[in-house]
């Protein structure tokens, strides 16, 4: 197995937050649960095999996907198989930027992996085309690089409120709330709850939570003997029992049965339940 981390370039950067190349990924686990981060994402199969995904909501029945696939923004866990082999070439767009190259509202992903195709058309069957027949992985970078600057460069500019918003808001102890970033915007607050779930997708208020649970995870795989307490503190929870009880919310499991495989992707758990 390998992966391969691109860093976009200065150009691209305030859209996307980096590119991998998975290659040969293939745990001994069938299937992963994936907990929501609060962006969206774009990867490219780059093999036969299609990609499953399932859905607690659904009864985890399978939803297979080939070629290019969105994933939009994320509030509660899913599962992706991963019993074969598999060769992906992602992106992983910075919150509020992906509307922009998909030429949708963000909302209208929310919780869904959907074909590139039906969002792009021939355009999105073309790349795949081009991303597939090229040899070396730097050059599938810099193709998709210079698609993405191209979609960015014929969108509409984001809204300069939640521009300020996503900037002001840390998600942490000490930062301004959701009523005091409104209170220096020019849009009432039903407008701008609006606006943000369209260019995010989610509310103000359920992103942050994303971002608050996002942190307590970090937290978790960094440091695995620091108390529940001392964790919900440290991630900007009222108590324990607040924070169990999000947490629960979005992984659908405790944080006792939190079991990261690395620090560096704490996201990403074995799921057993289907196998």
């Amino acid at each position: 197995m390998s992966l391969q981390i691109h860093t976009p370039s200065p150009a691209l950067r305030p859209s996307v937050t980096m590119m991998w190349y998975w290659e040969g990924y293939h745990p001994t686990h069938t299937h992963e649960r994936i907990l929501p981060f609060g962006s969206m994402e774009l990867t490219f199969n780059l093999t036969d095999e299609p990609m499953c995904f399932a859905y607690p909501e659904k009864g985890y029945r399978p939803h297979s996907l080939r070629g290019a696939i969105v994933s939009g923004v994320h509030s509660r866990f899913f599962v992706v198989e991963t019993r074969r082999p598999a060769s992906i070439l992602s992106v992983l767009f910075e919150p509020g930027a992906a509307h922009q190259c998909f030429g949708i509202p963000a909302s209208d992903l929310h919780n869904q992996h959907v074909p590139l195709r039906e969002l792009w058309g021939s355009e999105a069957d073309a790349l795949y085309e081009r991303l597939m027949t090229t040899s070396t992985i730097d050059e599938r970078f810099s193709i998709l690089e210079r698609h993405l600057l191209e979609r960015l460069r014929r969108a509409a500019e984001p809204h300069r409120a939640i521009s300020f918003a996503l900037r002001s808001l840390n998600y942490g102890l000490g930062t301004p709330s959701i009523a005091d970033v409104v209170n220096q915007l020019a849009l009432s607050p039903t407008r701008f709850i609006q606006v943000f779930q369209a260019e995010v997708g989610l509310t103000p208020k359920r992103f942050c939570q994303v971002q608050r649970f996002q942190k307590a995870l970090r937290l978790i795989a960094r440091h695995p003997s620091t108390s529940w307490t001392e964790v919900a503190l440290a991630a900007g929870y009222y108590d324990q029992s607040h924070f169990i009880n999000e947490f629960r919310r979005f992984a659908g499991i405790t944080p006792t049965q939190f079991a990261p495989q690395s620090a560096e992707h704490p996201g990403n758990l074995p799921f057993f339940e289907l196998g």
